[in-house]
């Protein structure tokens, strides 16, 4: 090692961030120029123009840094110029991404006034879990062992599900739910300043995640018929892109994209980005050309399947999810789980509800029937639903009726899913409940 020389490099880059000091100095009088200019000073970001500085500074870069490296750069210096134009300067401070979370509020689960409500507004199971789950836990037992930590990483439960679907029990990680495993995945992979891309008409924990973990969303414009295509999801991709959330088959519209169109994105896709295949629905989808088995993982280390207990078997109130992927990704994210996250009596619950394979195949089936029913009964009364798969009918209609027929089944103590909150309020989600559950929604609808 040559010091002499070291020092002189050292020395040169000392003269460089001086004047990188100095343009950053006159890049805040500026700034600040410009906040005062502005007519409010508590919506100061104008993320249009943020975008488009980004796209010239990538286009004139001559540095070797890498192109994701210089928008997170810049991305640190927009935030910087927020906070330099805000009035408010509080003392409890938080990176610009939080403020703009709305937070997640779920289907409305109660009507005042009424106690024997339907709720079909969540996608629950209105099945509830196999009676075996009910017959079989033993509560006293696990109880009485509350006082110590459950299995710090649910072992019985991962060997139960790689038994089951002949997989790798060291690549499954348990979530709090899947969504825990979602954030598990931007936490490890995402740094201030990258992107997330996923769905327009997405499921909306997909943007607060992007948002908790300092990201940027680039959203995937759906066709007419409320589908991403394999070309549109490409066409957001850029330099800074780290992770795609792909609800497959999407919440809340119902729609899917076969193996083949999986595989099509999986092959054009830089092997660096984590494409993310939420199969929270997986289980009632019998399309021939759906993949609902976890093949990929062996073709492509950059893709995680996702899983949940909180639909077709009926343990929401348990929250329990998990996800498969290649040993190398799995090791990165059981580096972010936080120890024992999932509890003990959930990992009983979940591994006798895994025996109960009947009792999976006859909600399936009652699913599957019932939603044929209800929809064939919608459009006898002109209302129209569009094709969709999972636990739940997708209706399209205008603003002024998706908010008549909400408030007249609200009135009937029938709560479906207003979707204002995707986007999309001119259309309802309705869960596909019991037989009588949705009978009593037909009926109700017949009187409006």
């Amino acid at each position: 090692m040559d010091n002499k020389k070291l020092d002189v490099l050292r020395n040169n880059i000392n003269l460089l961030d001086d004047k990188i000091l100095d343009l950053l100095k006159e890049r805040a009088e500026i700034v600040t120029e410009i906040g005062a200019q502005k007519k409010s000073y508590t919506d100061v970001v104008d993320y249009e123009r943020e975008q488009k500085v980004l796209g010239r500074i990538l286009q004139k870069t001559k540095a070797k840094y890498s192109k994701d490296s210089i928008v997170r750069i810049w991305r640190e210096i927009f935030q910087a110029s927020t906070k330099l134009q805000e009035k408010d300067k509080s003392i409890i401070d938080v990176k610009r991404s939080i403020n703009l979370i709305n937070i997640y509020k779920g289907g409305k689960s109660s009507i005042s006034g009424k106690n024997n409500i339907i709720k079909l507004s969540s996608n629950e199971s209105s099945y509830g879990p196999s009676p075996k789950v009910l017959e079989k836990i033993n509560l006293q037992e696990t109880l009485s062992n509350s006082h110590r930590y459950p299995n710090i990483d649910g072992a019985k439960l991962r060997d139960k599900l790689a038994s089951i679907n002949n997989l790798n029990a060291n690549q499954i990680v348990l979530g709090c739910g899947s969504d825990e495993t979602l954030l598990f995945t931007a936490l490890a992979f995402c740094q201030d300043g990258d992107e997330i891309i996923h769905a327009q008409h997405g499921f909306e924990m997909y943007s607060i995640i992007t948002k908790i973990v300092g990201a940027t969303s680039k959203l995937v414009k759906e066709d007419e018929n409320f589908k991403v295509t394999v070309t549109s999801i490409l066409d957001e991709v850029t330099p800074s892109t780290k992770i795609i959330y792909l609800a497959n088959p999407n919440n809340p519209t119902g729609t899917y994209l076969t193996r083949n169109q999986i595989i099509d994105i999986l092959d054009k896709l830089p092997k660096s980005i984590i494409l993310v295949l939420d199969g929270a629905y997986a289980e009632y989808v019998t399309k021939e050309d759906y993949d609902s088995s976890f093949s990929l993982v062996d073709q492509f280390e950059n893709v995680i399947i996702t899983r949940t207990f909180s639909k077709a078997y009926g343990l929401a109130g348990i929250r329990l999810g998990w996800c498969y992927s290649s040993e190398k990704v799995a090791s990165i994210l059981n580096k972010v789980k936080g120890p024992f996250n999932t509890q003990s009596l959930s990992q009983e619950m979940a591994i006798i509800a895994l025996d109960d394979k009947e009792y999976l195949s006859k909600v399936i089936k009652s699913n599957r029937d019932t939603k044929s029913w209800f929809e064939s009964e919608l459009e006898k009364i002109k209302i129209k639903t569009r094709p969709s798969e999972g636990n739940f009918s997708f209706v399209e209609m205008s603003d002024e009726e998706a908010k008549k027929i909400f408030a007249h089944l609200v009135n009937s103590g029938i709560i479906v899913r207003q979707l204002d909150s995707y986007g999309l309020p001119n259309c309802l989600r309705i869960t596909i409940g019991t037989r009588e559950e949705m009978e009593a929604t037909i009926n109700s609808l017949k009187g409006l």
